[in-house]
């Protein structure tokens, strides 16, 4: 079936990666976003897929995705033509941001209740702990082009000289 962008057969490569409707405008959002977020660029292909492994990467090819559909159903059930905006996509990945910030620290509050409860030497082991789980969220999420602020009661634990907290 010939897709309704382009009249190219609507392949699912053909639609994310290859159709000429939107692939300028897709490669230049991925490439911003990435540069912003201070990683290495990739052209927007099939090969992109090989990158998952840093949820922000990760996500950003997401929501990538969902626009491309998103304007593809727009098409097909509206007749309506919409742009994909670079804004849009920046917002969204800072909203998945910060909904995998909020699981981090549910995980780091449950541990700091239990350690309220600990003998010492168990202390230290949540300590570091928590120190491991703010690294992790770090090194997946946080960029210059958005970081999360560190609240007051967890910045003993970022020892890292690796991390974008603010």
């Amino acid at each position: 079936m010939p897709f309704q962008q382009c009249g190219e057969d609507e392949t699912s490569e053909h639609i994310f990666f290859n159709c000429k409707a939107h692939i300028k405008n897709t490669q230049e959002i991925f490439i911003y976003t990435l540069t912003k977020c201070g990683h290495t660029t990739h052209t927007w292909n099939v090969k992109i897929l090989n990158h998952l492994q840093i949820a922000l990467v990760a996500n950003l090819i997401a929501i990538i995705f969902e626009k491309i559909w998103h304007k593809r159903n727009k098409l097909i059930h509206d007749e309506k033509e919409i742009i994909i905006h670079r804004h849009q996509v920046i917002r969204e990945l800072i909203k998945t941001q910060r909904a995998a910030w909020d699981r981090t620290q549910a995980v780091i509050n449950k541990t700091l209740r239990i350690k309220s409860k600990q003998r010492p030497e168990e202390q230290n082991k949540l300590d570091s702990l928590i120190s491991l789980k703010l690294l992790q969220f770090s090194r997946q999420w946080n960029s210059p082009l958005h970081a999360i602020e560190l609240p007051k009661h967890l910045k003993k634990y970022n020892n890292s000289l690796s991390t974008f907290y603010k």
